[in-house]
């Protein structure tokens, strides 16, 4: 009768366990704007760049990728707008500002909250060096295993 008891509680202990106390994998984090490189003579083609800087006029770091035809790149959660200074392998750098809107989403109890964002534009600032056009692709950054900008050089 003991061991009935005790399988009984067990069941009512294990039951009241919610399936989001853990925070999986699978839930995404906050996404990164993925800038897309194409070839400006040929729109559908990918062109790499071999060396590229990208220095965030807000406060945000330096990043370098190096042979490369996308990058992802982090926007900050706490601002609308950021500048940003893009210099590829040969010292030519163009200035681009990225005009945002951040927005949390609850996802669970154990993972809390993600910052998606809402695209309004990216313009190039004058004059435009080795960037010839921008595009985006769409204006919701909600994944970053997609690309939001193309960028034609």
């Amino acid at each position: 009768m003991r061991k009935i008891w005790f399988f009984f509680l067990f069941l009512f202990l294990n039951s009241s366990c919610e399936p989001d106390d853990v925070c999986s994998e699978a839930n995404p984090s906050t996404p990164q704007l993925v800038f897309r490189f194409y070839d400006s003579s040929q729109p559908n083609e990918f062109k790499t760049i071999d060396t590229l800087r990208v220095m965030g006029l807000n406060g945000v770091a330096t990043i370098e990728f190096i042979n490369t035809d996308s990058i992802a790149f982090p926007l900050q959660v706490n601002a609308s707008k950021i500048n940003a200074a893009l210099t590829i392998s040969n010292g030519v750098t163009d200035r681009i500002e990225i005009d945002y809107l951040s927005k949390d989403v609850y996802l669970s109890r154990a993972c809390g909250f993600q910052t998606t964002f809402q695209i309004h534009t990216i313009e190039v600032d004058q004059p435009i060096n080795w960037v010839n056009s921008i595009e985006i692709v769409t204006n919701e950054v909600i994944i970053d295993t997609l690309a939001h900008v193309k960028i034609y050089h």
